[in-house]
């Protein structure tokens, strides 16, 4: 078997997560997420040295939270790490276009710096070099936010006006499109899902029928 990596990506209450349960529900070797070995993680961090630096040096404005300091390392070591598997089906359902998107739409004003945005793109295109399938997962407002606002885990967005809630999912989905972009440039298949036309598991299956065989995940 093959190496086949996998990203469910999409907005905010698009169903990432649960279609990836599904997928592994189903049996096969699926599974979900990697993990990074310290050295990996500390390549990474070292790696990004120069690219924060020259972006802190030619801006001003608040720093880096740790969890985009985290997503920075994670789409690093990440990469290094499934370069180096010969196997597997891996599916990624807060992965690199999900971390770029985030960082390009609410991330510091370094994101918006020329060595930063060099950076940027260079790594989905390496990341669309890496990746064998995008799962694209959406659908209407109106389903996106009643999901939103049923969770328990909290959200920026959860029982916002509707207004606001539709500005936040509009930047989210534009985020994505200019990583999708270069992710497909890169020669990354997608496939697109409305979320709301069918029960996990028949999205599950479909994914696996019509997707996962083609790109080698089984």
């Amino acid at each position: 078997m093959t190496r086949c990596v996998v990203e469910l990506a999409g907005p905010a209450g698009a169903g990432k997560t649960t279609l990836a349960s599904a997928l592994v529900s189903e049996g096969g070797q699926a599974r979900v997420g990697v993990d990074s070995s310290r050295i990996d993680l500390a390549i990474g961090a070292f790696s990004l040295g120069p690219v924060l630096a020259g972006a802190r040096v030619s801006t001003s404005g608040r720093g880096w939270t740790k969890g985009e300091l985290r997503s920075l390392v994670y789409l690093m070591a990440w990469h290094r790490e499934l370069a180096s598997r010969s196997s597997g089906t891996y599916l990624l359902d807060h992965g690199p276009a999900f971390r770029l998107a985030v960082l390009a739409a609410w991330g510091p004003p370094m994101t918006r710096t020329p060595v930063f945005r060099k950076w940027w793109t260079r790594t989905a295109q390496a990341w669309g070099q890496l990746l064998d399938g995008v799962v694209w997962l959406d659908a209407p407002d109106a389903v996106l936010l009643e999901r939103i606002d049923s969770r328990h885990r909290m959200h920026r967005i959860q029982n916002a006006d509707t207004e606001t809630a539709q500005a936040f999912l509009a930047r989210y989905r534009a985020a994505y499109d200019a990583i999708l972009v270069l992710f497909r440039e890169a020669g990354t298949p997608v496939l697109s899902i409305d979320t709301s036309t069918g029960t996990p598991e028949n999205l599950a299956a479909r994914v696996r029928s019509s997707f996962l065989q083609e790109v080698g995940g089984g």
